[in-house]
């Protein structure tokens, strides 16, 4: 019966190529979305992880696990199709060095297939695994395994397929943290080499590079059902996927693909079945202020180290702190609270998907080793193009009295039009904390009172949203030496003529 088939010449779009090449979409973290003359590889589902704050960066644990089942799922072209399911597709962490984490890949598929008058039904394993970056989950490189047979008049036909992808640059799908209505693009030559074969029947292999083109929209907020529970999630859009990603779960619970053109369609849903959060052998939080920051800003990262297992706090733990995307790298250590804390300037950072005044974003990792464990966290910082505020204007007395207060006006512009704070230096070693944010060209009236006489120079400065500081405004203020003298003094001084006489 097999050599019923051997003569046959199957075209270049077999659609057993064509599910296997799906199967790798659904592999891969961010899914790929290739459209080329010889093959369609269509954009699955994109795979996140637990996350830290509301649409923040996740960090992965090492044996994190997520289950989903893809049911239905269909494909069909000119020369045939495929209606089946993809059960106990597991992805799971399970290694990270540096600024990459590997995704172990496994499932089973099974369905109906029919291929130029070879119908049966197939059944095999899926395995593989995925490389994706750390600071943004951006892809580099899938490579993906399947094997089983193609049950044909009772008759099993051996198949096999092995495919391998990678992305230049990297295929960024998210811009962390997300943010409603915010689009992005995104762009990535990425290429797919593999192989399929049928035992006895068909043996092919090809090479296809295609650059990927995409707009990408976080739509709004909804509440999805799915076997794992009920969720608030984020609905994001592409050309031919939904998806609902929520950030209690910190993963994609939901994806709806529907795809059709160029005698092609397919259609799937995949649904999270159910996720398993591990444990790192040290938790670590983080937190940064500001997280959104003009380039060459000051910036905070600080956070606390704890033993897991006791909760106890980290003394004299070894902090270190990459940013990736821009080469920046620093280290501490925690003190006998288990703390730490790093101050740097906002650095350049290499980012893929800009959006609107963004200039970079990219993740935080910030790690502590202690005694043989270690533990790790994510999270994004974003630069934005930002121009300072302009010199304050001080409006206000020049003279005046000791012990008395007065009102000062300050206002400042910004060319931008953000919203700004602002600092004064009243010139007698007191200032103001930075009060605000208020309107930029909005008067903001402020009051002090010298304690002494003598001339002062009050100094304004004023910082834009995203910490950016304006050059310095003054103004010379004075309190008369009179105003401090007892009453009867200043009215001898204000006639001299009774004050020479009384001498």
């Amino acid at each position: 019966m097999k050599q019923d088939f051997i003569n046959k010449k199957f075209r270049q779009h077999l659609v057993v190529c064509g599910i296997c090449i799906f199967i790798i979409c659904v592999g891969t973290t961010p899914a790929i979305g290739i459209i080329s003359q010889n093959y369609h590889i269509i954009s699955a589902y994109d795979t996140v992880s637990r996350i830290i704050s509301e649409g923040d960066i996740p960090t992965w644990s090492l044996g994190d696990v997520w289950t989903y089942t893809i049911d239905p799922l269909s494909f069909s072209n000119d020369n045939g199709s495929f209606s089946g399911s993809i059960e106990n597709f597991q992805q799971t962490v399970v290694g990270m060095v540096e600024d990459t984490y590997t995704i172990a890949i496994t499932g089973d598929i099974t369905g109906d297939i029919t291929v130029n008058g070879f119908s049966g039904e197939l059944s095999g394993g899926i395995s593989g695994t995925s490389q994706v970056r750390v600071s943004d989950l951006a892809e580099y490189t899938t490579e993906v395994h399947s094997q089983g047979t193609i049950t044909y008049m009772w008759i099993p036909f051996a198949y096999e397929m092995n495919l391998y992808t990678s992305s230049s640059p990297a295929l960024e799908i998210y811009d962390f943290p997300m943010h409603i209505g915010e689009q992005w693009q995104i762009d990535s030559l990425t290429t797919l080499i593999g192989s399929f074969s049928i035992e006895g029947v068909y043996d092919q292999s090809f090479n296809e590079s295609q650059w990927v083109e995409e707009t990408i929209t976080c739509m709004q907020q909804e509440s999805i059902t799915v076997p794992a529970g009920t969720y608030a999630c984020y609905k994001i859009e592409r050309s031919a996927t939904q998806s609902w990603y929520s950030t209690e779960v910190g993963n994609m619970v939901k994806s709806v693909i529907d795809q059709s053109g160029e005698n092609m369609t397919l259609q799937a849903v995949i649904t999270l079945e159910s996720s398993v959060d591990a444990d790192q052998p040290i938790s670590l939080t983080q937190e940064i202020f500001p997280s959104v920051v003009a380039l060459g800003a000051s910036v905070s990262i600080s956070g606390y180290a704890t033993f897991t297992s006791s909760g106890a706090p980290i003394q004299s733990g070894d902090i270190s702190l990459e940013i990736p995307s821009a080469g920046f790298s620093s280290s501490t250590t925690t003190n006998s609270a288990g703390f730490y804390s790093i101050t740097f300037d906002a650095p350049t950072m290499n980012d893929d998907t800009p959006v609107n005044r963004e200039t970079g974003s990219g993740g935080v990792i910030v790690q502590c080793h202690s005694g043989g464990l270690s533990g790790y966290h994510v999270q994004t910082l974003t630069t934005v193009q930002d121009t300072p505020p302009t010199t304050p204007s001080i409006q206000g007395p020049t003279e005046g009295k000791p012990r008395i207060a007065y009102s000062f006006t300050i206002v400042a512009g910004d060319p931008e039009g953000d919203d700004m704070s602002y600092y004064v230096d009243w010139g007698d070693t007191t200032s103001s904390n930075w009060a605000g944010p208020y309107p930029a060209n909005e008067s903001v009236t402020l009051t002090h009172t010298y304690t002494k006489k003598g001339s002062f120079t009050i100094k304004a400065q004023a910082r834009d949203i995203y910490y950016a500081v304006g050059p310095w405004g003054t103004l010379e203020v004075t309190m008369p030496i009179e105003a401090s003298l007892p009453f009867f003094l200043k009215f001898l001084l204000r006639f001299p003529l009774i004050f020479n006489l009384l001498q």
